[in-house]
C-alpha cells in the first residue's frame, strides 16, 4: 500500500464531496478488504456496508474520510498524484486551508472575548453592556463568561 496507489484509486473509484463548508473523500468498492487496506494505511477514516438497492448487486462497502481535518490529511499527499480529479482535489485544499484559518480566527476572538468579559464582569458591568462594549449579542457574553459555549 502507498499513496500511488490510493491516489489511482480515488481518480477512479472515489469522490471529492463538498459539504456545506466542508470537503469529503468517498470511495465505494465491493472488496472490503481494501477499503479496510486503505483506511489503515491512512490511519483515519471509516468503511461501512452500502445497502443493497437490489437483491442481485453484490454486497458493497464506502470508504469516508470523516471530516475536513482528514481530508486535508488524505489531499495533502495524494492531490499532486491525482490526474483526473486533480483540480478538484487542489480547489478543495485550498478552501480547506481558507476554513481552518477562520476557524482559528474564531477561537482566537473567543478567547479574548472571554479575557476580556470577565474583567469587565468584575468590574460590575451587566452582560447588555459588556455585550455592548465587546460588539456581540449579551446572550452570547453571557453564555461565555458562565462557561455554556
Amino acid at each position: 500500500m502507498n499513496w500511488d496507489y490510493i491516489a489511482g484509486f480515488v481518480d477512479g473509484e472515489g469522490s471529492i464531496i463538498r459539504r456545506k463548508r466542508s470537503f469529503n473523500v468517498v470511495i465505494s468498492q465491493t472488496n472490503f478488504k481494501v477499503l479496510d487496506e486503505i483506511r489503515r494505511f491512512i490511519g483515519n477514516g471509516y468503511v461501512y456496508s452500502l445497502t443493497k438497492r437490489k437483491v442481485h448487486w453484490k454486497d458493497a462497502w464506502i470508504y469516508n474520510t470523516g471530516g475536513s481535518r482528514e481530508t486535508y490529511y488524505l489531499l495533502s499527499f495524494i492531490a499532486p498524484r491525482l490526474v483526473v480529479k486533480k483540480n478538484l482535489a487542489f480547489q478543495a485544499l485550498n478552501e480547506l486551508k481558507k476554513r481552518f484559518s477562520e476557524i482559528e480566527d474564531e477561537k482566537r476572538l473567543r478567547a479574548r472575548r472571554l479575557r476580556e468579559g470577565k474583567v469587565l464582569r468584575k468590574k460590575g458591568l451587566t452582560y447588555r453592556a459588556i455585550g455592548r462594549k465587546l460588539n456581540a449579542d449579551f446572550g452570547y457574553i453571557r453564555r461565555l463568561i458562565l462557561g455554556k459555549i
